[in-house]
């Protein structure tokens, strides 16, 4: 999470002036977080609002290549969508790692001492101190978008990659915030018994989860454990597996925008 962020696509990625001129990057201000917000600039109002959150220990700006991404590969997507990727809150500068954020401190000895046991029973276990801070900060943010723009739940996505899918994942139970569809690259179960309830507790929504069979950060076990609560709960999950570690591969990306056009469709 520290070190491995989620691989751009290669033959697109460009520098935040390249994003202003052509899908239109622009910064605000949402609650307490920083956002960078990529939409077509000739479209005033796209009907799907897409918020995603970035790992711990990348920066704001790590997921915003996607936003362009996904937008030139498709005219639905480019019409139908505003991309939202906040800031996490914490700097973590002061650690050595300039320019680096963090949704919660992570204790990485200790993640690391239980992929080496493989006691993913003590992970799923974990509440993390600064989880429900985190969240709660995410949820003024997402809910001073809905106010300004407009945008009902059921016409959002929210997601992320790894610690940012946990967030996003928290905040959903937490809230009873019913999203389009909720998205988890590479996250993971985490507090799992609260999680359960508040699960069976969640009216439901669809999910497009996915993770590598050679994370070596966070384990695909209790994410196939977060599936299956989920599933159990009610939730539509599509569980995607991709040989690889730590990312968000190029197949799992085409499908977000296969299921993206889907929803934008709908509205």
């Amino acid at each position: 999470m520290a070190s491995v962020h989620p691989r751009h696509p290669d033959d697109t990625t460009s520098s935040q002036k390249d994003f202003q001129m052509s899908a239109g990057l622009t910064v605000r201000q949402f609650g307490s977080l920083k956002c960078s917000v990529v939409e077509d600039r000739d479209v005033q109002n796209p009907p799907l609002l897409v918020i995603l959150n970035h790992g711990f220990g990348a920066s704001g700006e790590d997921l915003v290549d996607f936003g362009p991404w996904l937008m030139d590969g498709s005219a639905t997507l480019t019409a139908g969508c505003r991309f939202v990727f906040p800031e996490a809150p914490i700097d973590l500068s002061s650690l050595g790692m300039p320019g680096a954020r963090a949704w919660w401190p992570i204790n990485m000895a200790k993640l690391a001492e239980i992929n080496q046991t493989q006691n993913f029973e003590e992970l799923t276990r974990l509440n993390p101190p600064g989880m429900d801070r985190a969240t709660s900060l995410l949820e003024h943010t997402i809910r001073e978008m809905q106010r300004e723009w407009g945008y009902s739940d059921a016409a959002c996505v929210i997601g992320g990659f790894s610690q940012g899918a946990m967030v996003s994942t928290n905040l959903i139970l937490e809230t009873g915030l019913q999203p389009a569809m909720l998205a988890l690259f590479s996250g993971t179960l985490l507090n799992r018994e609260r999680w359960a309830q508040l699960a069976d507790a969640h009216p439901g929504c669809q999910v497009l989860q996915s993770h590598g069979d050679q994370d070596l950060l966070l384990p695909r076990e209790p994410a196939i454990d977060l599936s299956q609560l989920l599933s159990n709960a009610g939730f539509e999950v599509e569980f995607l597996t991709f040989r690889g570690p730590h990312t968000i591969p190029m197949q799992v990306l085409s499908r977000f925008r296969e299921r993206l056009e889907e929803i934008v469709e709908r509205l």
